[in-house]
């Protein structure tokens, strides 16, 4: 078990992953319309270069970088995409523009 923490903010909280070591954990494939799906977005300074470097190492990535402004909602413009990790567990990449 290890815990990341990315930030000083009390409000960010800490990212706790954990590795099974027996397999008598059950395996289902990932979903983003299940419910209780988690989520960890990953923040970049260059989404089109580390799309290209996930794509060139064969990650599984769901689109290529999308345009999103929701500025009229409070939250700005942004690029995002998502992508498998080795476990299939689906995870996003964003660039705040």
């Amino acid at each position: 078990m290890a815990y990341l923490n990315g930030s000083q903010n009390v409000e960010t909280p800490p990212v706790e992953l954990i590795q099974f070591v027996k397999n008598e954990t059950r395996h289902v494939q990932p979903d983003l319309f299940a419910t209780s799906i988690s989520e960890v977005c990953f923040y970049t300074d260059d989404i089109d270069a580390v799309y290209e470097n996930l794509l060139a190492h064969q990650v599984v990535c769901l689109s290529e970088p999308q345009y999103f402004d929701f500025t009229a909602q409070g939250f700005g413009k942004s690029k995002a995409f998502y992508f498998r990790d080795p476990d299939g567990i689906i995870l996003e990449m964003m660039q705040p523009l």
